[in-house]
């Protein structure tokens, strides 16, 4: 019933920006459509502050939903940019369907904490952005001097395949860091630039370079990969530059 009503509100405004608040009351989710105050609501939304203080007297609110008629099936930078400051998720509607985005920490610049923001956990926010959900593997530190193989043993059954030549944007670089596993998990930005996150470091881009080159074990492709969906993982890149 609650995504029906979203669904229905974003119909009827397009080709306008729909715009609501989901709310919390009683223990019941409950959406609230919101007028689009934006000068140019066909490609852009904004909510009242009036709005948002009334939302909140009437329950906790717990998502902003807004819509991308005929538009892109993930978040703008500058969507991206404010839900970081409202440090809430967002659900968009496109196609028809409501796509559910957490306010994932910024893919840059992150500190690294083993099990959360690490290499994995920067591989699955960055495609959780692009629209593809991957699972949160427990993983102890060290795993892989445990004899044990995260990557190898999960990335096939959730849908990525090994790709031996024409890497492309997206596609996930395995290394073997400082080990003789695929321990480590980076993300090919092209241009011979890595998206990753090493230990007691800050995740960044870096060159593909040789040194990473020669610690490659393998490349891997998401199946159900559109192209279209990097933008997703471009557009959180770039939040620094509005």
């Amino acid at each position: 019933m609650l995504e029906q009503t979203i669904l229905e509100h974003a119909k009827r405004m397009a080709p306008q920006e729909s715009c609501g608040l989901v709310i919390i009351q009683d223990g019941t989710e409950i959406y609230i459509p919101c007028e689009n105050q934006h000068i140019d609501p066909e490609n852009h939304f904004s909510i009242a502050a009036e709005d948002y203080i009334q939302a909140s007297q009437i329950g906790e609110v717990i998502a902003i939903v807004h819509s991308h008629p005929g538009g892109n099936p993930y978040l703008s930078t500058a969507d991206r940019a404010h839900q970081l400051k409202t440090d809430l998720p967002w659900w968009l509607v496109c196609d028809e369907k409501i796509i559910k985005f957490e306010c994932v920490p910024k893919l840059l610049g992150r500190e690294f904490i083993h099990g959360s923001t690490d290499c994995y956990g920067l591989f699955r926010d960055a495609y959780h952005l692009a629209g593809c959900s991957l699972p949160d593997f427990d993983r102890e530190d060290n795993w892989w001097r445990q004899g044990k193989e995260l990557y190898l043993d999960n990335l096939a059954e959730n849908g990525f395949k090994q790709v031996k030549r024409d890497i492309q944007p997206g596609d996930i670089i395995l290394c073997c860091y400082a080990s003789s596993r695929a321990n480590h998990a980076a993300i090919y930005l092209g241009d011979q630039t890595i998206l990753h996150h090493v230990p007691n470091q800050l995740s960044k881009r870096e060159v593909y370079n040789e040194r990473w080159q020669r610690m490659t074990h393998s490349i891997w492709r998401y199946r159900d990969w559109q192209p279209s969906a990097f933008m997703g993982i471009c557009n959180d890149l770039a939040v620094d530059s509005i």
